[in-house]
């Protein structure tokens, strides 16, 4: 696919999710976080990519990285347009540039590289992942440890009027007697909260119901990512649309990058992280 068709296909996504919230309909937008919780390395507008192209992806790779994990395409598949950024020193004589997946201070451009789904391959079986089926387990102690780590207090403590928790630029309350799969989505929403909204630089900062919904869709993600199922509903994901994409695709990417950094954070085993629950 050339890259103009690719960035028509981009734009043609968002446009008809755009559409979708404004007539009412928040379906279009769960299906992408769905996709964001198996995709979160990859960019909204690439999950974007890859959903258009291929709804039912579940694990893609490049042709050479499918070789290295000892499985090759299979001849006469298409590949999923996906955009790369091209990252080292633009000259006119290059003909090749270096690609990398996280984009750098030498960022100069994007291009269009071509990935497979696991479906389009053959060969050895790819390891699979330990999955979580409501409970958390150590991935608890482990985003404690990771909230710690940034500097934040964490207290669990009866909250008044049925509040679940509460984030305060710098300290976070969790209710003490909720279950541990809901200790654990509170506590991401929360945690989403003081990335997105207190330890951040967005030049504009989002209305209090656009907040909520963006913490909300953070903490979606990661549960959908680690098998969790939340069934916590308090907010509407359509309020994310404004009326307008931009402020849309600028919440979106913020979900992905947030939701990005939890899970890797919770991938890397924390030594010894400690109990807060009984903190004061």
């Amino acid at each position: 696919m050339k890259k103009e068709d690719a960035i028509k296909l981009a734009e043609a996504g968002l446009t008809q999710l755009n559409e979708d919230l404004s007539q009412g309909h928040s379906e279009t937008l769960l299906r992408y976080l769905d996709f964001l919780a198996s995709f979160h390395r990859y960019s909204f507008r690439n999950v974007m990519m890859i959903e258009m192209q291929r709804p039912d992806a579940t694990h893609v790779a490049g042709f050479h990285s499918w070789r290295k994990l000892g499985r090759t395409v299979r001849k006469g598949e298409t590949g999923i347009a996906i955009f790369a950024p091209m990252v080292g020193r633009k000259c006119e004589s290059q003909t090749e540039q270096t690609i990398e997946e996280e984009a750098g201070p030498a960022l100069y451009g994007f291009r269009v590289v071509h990935v497979f789904d696991v479906k389009q391959t053959e060969g050895k079986d790819i390891p699979q992942l330990a999955s979580v089926s409501g409970d958390p387990g150590e991935y608890l102690g482990r985003l404690e440890h990771i909230v710690a780590t940034r500097g934040i207090l964490l207290r669990y403590a009866s909250l008044p009027g049925g509040t679940q928790g509460a984030s305060m630029n710098g300290t976070i309350l969790v209710a003490q007697e909720l279950s541990v799969c809901a200790t654990f989505s509170v506590l991401v929403h929360e945690f989403a909260h003081e990335l997105l909204h207190y330890q951040n630089d967005r030049p504009e900062k989002p209305s209090r119901i656009v907040a909520e919904t963006e913490a909300e869709a953070v903490a979606y993600v990661v549960c959908r990512a680690l098998g969790l199922e939340t069934t916590r509903q308090s907010v509407d994901y359509i309020h994310l649309h404004q009326g307008s994409a931009d402020v849309l695709a600028k919440s979106l990417n913020a979900i992905q990058r947030t939701a990005a950094q939890i899970l890797e954070a919770l991938a890397t085993k924390a030594s010894d992280p400690k109990d807060v629950r009984h903190a004061a």
